[in-house]
């Protein structure tokens, strides 16, 4: 059979870490139908200086399945997502951060609730799954319901209900919808909250998603070196932009969503504001 996942890393100088992904693949239960793998890693390197790129080499003659190493000038995670995503032609895309594990069965679970989908179930987008931190806690509730909800109400509505971090294999079609295709002022900006990419797989891509109530994916909570420390004041214009297409392509949110809505509202004037003091005091 074809190739069915890609597993897909984006990593910036995360050499010491990137092992996490590596270890996890190669415990996966199921790697193998009909004595094919089912699957390929994709790495895009986002501009790292440590050694991960004689890491993956090393990797690459280790195993004999399929890793892709990509090389690119730092740009972000999301454009780091978007490069990966020019080398895939799996059906399914499982993004993996870099300093993430995922459980043994993970490749199994997302492989049998697909492959068990009819035909006309294919129109589901997404396969969601829950996390756990390093210590064994878990990170959140338990989805409202097992099955297949609508996207929006997958994207929007479970959003109260204290979820945490979830985990999806998702179609990777509707992935190269929001990523491959941004606005051009996009493009210009060092860092767009990812935030912005999955609004869009609600609004525009939509589909549905086919929650399960089970534990996957292994986050790492309390770890130095967080990349995401002071991101707002670094990068505020990435934020101004998220908020601003959210209430300027959304509208009909201000009803179904206020609160959301009305917080990207003040975002928007938040960093509006931030910028034109900038602009002003340099």
């Amino acid at each position: 059979m074809e190739k069915l996942i890609s597993v897909l890393t984006p990593t910036y100088n995360r050499a010491n870490k990137l092992h996490r992904v590596y270890n996890s693949i190669k415990k996966q239960t199921l790697k193998k139908v009909d004595e094919k793998y089912i699957f390929k890693w994709v790495i895009v390197d986002d501009g790292s200086s440590d050694n991960t790129k004689e890491l993956v080499e090393k990797w690459q003659k280790e195993v004999d399945w399929e890793i892709i190493y990509v090389y690119q000038e730092n740009k972000g995670k999301p454009w780091a997502i978007a490069k990966g995503l020019e080398y895939i032609d799996t059906e399914l895309t499982l993004i993996a951060d870099s300093d993430d594990e995922f459980l043994p069965e993970s490749f199994e679970t997302f492989y049998n609730v697909w492959k068990n989908f009819l035909k006309k179930e294919k129109r589901c987008n997404e396969i969601g799954v829950l996390c756990q931190n390093q210590f064994g806690k878990r990170m959140g509730c338990n989805f409202p319901k097992e099955g297949f909800v609508s996207k929006e109400e997958f994207g929007m509505k479970w959003k109260s209900l204290n979820l945490g971090e979830t985990w999806s294999m998702i179609k990777s079609e509707a992935l190269k919808k929001v990523f491959l295709n941004v606005p051009k002022r996009a493009k210009k900006l060092k860092f767009i909250p990812e935030s912005f990419f999955w609004d869009r797989m609600v609004f525009e891509v939509g589909g549905y998603v086919y929650s399960v109530n089970k534990v996957l994916r292994i986050y790492y909570v309390k770890e130095e070196n967080n990349m995401s420390a002071n991101i707002r004041k670094k990068y505020p214009e990435g934020f101004f932009f998220e908020s601003k297409y959210f209430i300027t392509h959304y509208p009909f949110a201000l009803f179904k969503y206020p609160k959301i809505y009305f917080k990207h509202l003040l975002k928007t004037i938040y960093f509006g504001l931030i910028l034109i003091k900038r602009r002003l005091y340099g």
